[in-house]
């Protein structure tokens, strides 16, 4: 029996969009982690955006601060890719563990309904059962993405933050205001 068979025999009919949320969720986190652990330790953010800004210091002010945020808001959208998925899955997934739970319950009800005479547990294990491991399934699925979206999300914040401040320092120099106490 294929390991989706042995899978599927314990999570009844959402087991394929269950396990579709757990591996775009397993993607996106891994791929995410490796990105920004990359743009993190290299610093690249903040030293692509004072050498944009110092490509433009011919400019005037305003002019370098516009091209800076343009360029920040598409470097944020960039880092930022995948959270939003990983956000729906964080939604989603607990609620097809909830329609999971709804479908064993039915199953019961199902299977007490059909039978006449003593009702026996272990006629109730099979609808129960799906419907508690369907429920766990969907938060084992939402609860990284939850802690990824976040956490991804703010350690974007942060690097955006960082360039952000880069790029003031630098643009103060370019206007010859920086002294130590600022840089």
């Amino acid at each position: 029996m294929s390991s989706y068979a042995v899978i599927q025999s314990q999570l009844g009919p959402l087991t394929l969009p269950l396990v579709l949320c757990a591996l775009l969720a397993t993607m996106i986190i891994v791929e995410r982690l490796i990105v920004l652990t990359i743009r993190t330790s290299q610093r690249t953010l903040s030293h692509d955006g004072v050498r944009l800004l110092q490509s433009h210091g011919n400019q005037s002010k305003i002019l370098r601060e516009e091209i800076a945020a343009v360029w920040l808001t598409t470097q944020q959208q960039k880092l930022a890719s995948g959270i939003r998925i990983l956000q729906i899955i964080t939604l989603v997934a607990p609620l097809l563990g909830l329609l999971g739970t709804v479908i064993g319950l039915i199953a019961v009800f199902d299977t007490i309904g059909e039978h006449t005479g003593p009702i026996e547990p272990a006629m109730l294990a099979e609808g129960l059962g799906m419907a508690m491991k369907t429920t766990a399934a969907g938060l084992i699925i939402a609860v990284p993405a939850m802690l990824g979206a976040h956490g991804f999300q703010l350690w974007v914040d942060k690097l955006v933050s960082r360039a952000e401040h880069a790029i003031n320092i630098s643009s103060l120099k370019i206007d010859g205001v920086v002294n130590e106490a600022l840089a």
